[in-house]
């Protein structure tokens, strides 16, 4: 299995932990990006712009470039690695193995470190919310670590090995 037919099956565990949370697929590449930046959910609806009232594919529609979506993917990875790392404790070897994967099956990205570690950063509400819910409501954490962690653990352990 290659880290791009892979990564959707894996954000898709992933996303078991962080539902209600936006998930968009890309249709090119086959790359699922998860957004988790907190401050995005909670904010009040905006109209949208007229571009995003096209369907994708429509001709007045701008297109993503090979780069922002290699971009995207490895923000995505990153997403993916922190919430293996921190909230279902995956082993730190595989997470290695699993960005040096990452870099490798994007080679379009521009700033591969820069959109990583903004990827791994934006994961902190979502570790965040995890560590409280733990506290907070042990039941409901353990519901979903259970839910998730299996999924998301199988996932990277079928790309690294």
């Amino acid at each position: 299995m290659t880290h791009k037919q892979a990564l959707p099956r894996i954000a898709s565990a992933f996303n078991l932990m962080l539902k209600p949370t936006l998930i968009t697929c890309l249709i090119a590449g086959s790359v699922c990006a998860l957004s988790l930046n907190a401050n995005a959910q909670n904010a009040p609806a905006q109209q949208p712009f007229p571009a995003q009232a096209l369907p994708p594919g429509h001709p007045g529609m701008q297109q993503p470039t090979p780069q922002s979506l290699a971009a995207e993917g490895v923000r995505t990875s990153a997403n993916i690695a922190r919430g293996a790392a921190d909230i279902c404790n995956i082993d730190r070897k595989k997470i290695d193995r699993f960005k040096v994967l990452t870099r490798k099956n994007f080679p379009a990205a521009p700033d591969f470190d820069g959109e990583w570690n903004l990827g791994y950063k934006e994961a902190q509400s979502t570790v965040d919310r995890f560590t409280a819910m733990k506290t907070n409501n042990p039941t409901e954490y353990a519901k979903e670590i259970g839910e998730a962690c299996p999924a998301l653990t199988q996932g990277i352990d079928d790309l690294t090995k």
